[in-house]
């Protein structure tokens, strides 16, 4: 846990990775770089802009998050 980083709950450490895969509904994306937050610092996994700046695009509509990957 090397890297510094701010929530919601205040400043922690998380670990840099590289996730190989990452499917969320239909879409899929590889090599995707993350971060994995030391154990008990939050308490739900976050889908970050680095996986969403991929896609074609996205858009929040209400309690909605509307995702479209590239062709």
């Amino acid at each position: 846990y090397s890297v510094n980083v701010d929530t919601a709950n205040g400043r922690t450490r998380a670990a840099a990775v590289t996730i190989d895969r990452l499917a969320v509904g239909g879409l899929t994306e590889r090599a995707v770089p993350a971060l994995v937050a030391q154990p008990g610092k939050l308490k739900h996994s976050l889908l970050g802009m680095t996986f969403l700046n991929r896609l074609e695009s996205w858009e929040v509509r209400g309690d909605k998050l509307r995702m479209r990957g590239n062709p």
